[in-house]
């Protein structure tokens, strides 16, 4: 049974607990306010940008309309049905993550975030997503455990804008950020990973039977013996692996893959274990059968040329020919990436996108010549065709 209170027990708060609550509230507050400031300078500064870049896009079509300027790219044409100044846009926070794997962030020891992820079914964004300026600006600079090859003069964060459209056929997405000046990489001669590439864009859609899936997105493909990360196994051990490099089509390093392609991935790294499970590769029965069942991260890319790959991830990453165009343009400091596949596909390892569905997807890019782990990416972005609720509304057009 229960008692009333007993009022002689009553005792008043603490002027000094009261004083000291209210000088933390007033602290919050500013610090919020002062992200909130910080944000929306930011995001002025990228939709000045934009308008910069259209204005520059008119006056160079107006110049060849008048004869004034070389003909269009071929790439110029991708989306050309599109009025996009119709299309809203969705701000984007790509942060760059440093070497957080899929173990990292499953490991209470590494992420204080692992049990609410693991055992209560939060998604990445439930606790990070007003984190990300902070979390990308401080891993940059090496000043916690996930990055140990800093990159002096790397930017943190990159603020982007999306645009996504569909007609009856097919799909297209619009991203544009703002450029960076150069910031050359310490540990690479010349300083560029990828000179060939200034910018790489890439789009995953999750799959059906991905393990944590919908609340990590593309961090499931992200292990800690990938290339650049903590456990990488080196080409010695490749080599001495036999079928499974042969398999894996691997040599240097270890491509992205998915826990589901392994009979063993460790987690807790405990008695010095190495985590991750490269070399505990399913048979390639079980493999095709998980293609066939949709258990696989769709992966389109785009390149600084406007070349484009389409393919997926599984084992270890695939082209499928599927169908994909894009283009690339850097116009007035502004990267504009424009890409388009058909909304449904017969190619293995593509995800067909269908009304009345709410897709998982990721985003990265890689930019300043960047390669493998030193790109920026998105938490976990919810995507749907007409459908507002959705992070990402594909409209109809």
């Amino acid at each position: 049974m229960i008692e009333a209170p007993d009022q002689n027990y009553v005792r008043e708060i603490p002027k000094e607990y009261l004083e000291s609550l209210a000088r933390i509230e007033a602290k919050e507050a500013a610090e919020a306010e002062a992200a909130s400031t910080a944000k929306k300078a930011q995001q002025e500064a990228t939709q000045a940008q934009i308008a910069a870049a259209v204005d520059a896009a008119v006056a160079e079509e107006r110049a060849k309309a008048a004869g004034e300027a070389p003909a269009a790219d071929a790439g110029d044409t991708v989306g050309a049905n599109i009025d996009w100044s119709g299309v809203d846009s969705v701000d984007m926070t790509l942060f760059y993550p440093g070497q957080a794997s899929f173990e990292f962030v499953q490991n209470g020891k590494q992420h204080g975030g692992a049990r609410p992820l693991t055992k209560g079914g939060d998604q990445c964004t439930t606790c990070h997503a007003k984190e990300l300026n902070n979390i990308g600006n401080k891993i940059v600079k090496g000043t916690d455990n996930t990055e140990p090859t800093p990159i002096p003069g790397k930017r943190g964060v990159i603020n982007a804008t999306m645009q996504a459209a569909h007609d009856d056929e097919n799909v297209y997405f619009r991203l544009q950020w703002p450029d960076t000046p150069h910031a050359p990489a310490p540990f690479v001669d010349g300083g560029k990973m990828d000179p060939e590439n200034q910018i790489k864009v890439a789009m995953m859609i999750t799959g059906t039977g991905i393990k944590m899936g919908e609340q990590v997105g593309c961090w499931a493909t992200c292990h800690a013996d990938n290339t650049y990360m903590p456990f990488d196994p080196g080409p010695e051990a490749i080599a001495a692996s036999g079928d499974v490099a042969e398999m894996l089509k691997a040599k240097k390093s270890i491509q992205k893959y998915l826990s589901e392609t392994r009979t063993k991935v460790e987690i807790k790294g405990r008695r010095g274990k190495a985590q991750g499970g490269w070399n505990k590769l399913k048979s390639a029965e079980e493999l095709d059968q998980l293609l066939a069942d949709g258990t696989f991260m769709d992966l389109m890319r785009v390149y600084a040329d406007g070349s484009a790959s389409n393919g997926y991830l599984l084992e270890r990453r695939v082209e499928n020919n599927g169908d994909i165009t894009a283009s690339a343009k850097l116009s007035a400091g502004m990267w504009t990436v424009v890409f388009s596949r058909p909304l449904a596909s017969d190619k293995p390892g593509d995800v067909p996108l269908e009304a009345g569905k709410t897709y998982t997807v990721g985003f990265a890019i890689h930019d300043d010549f960047a390669a493998a782990r030193f790109h920026h990416v998105t938490l976990n972005t919810s995507l749907a065709l007409d459908d507002e609720t959705a992070q990402i509304n594909v409209v109809g057009r």
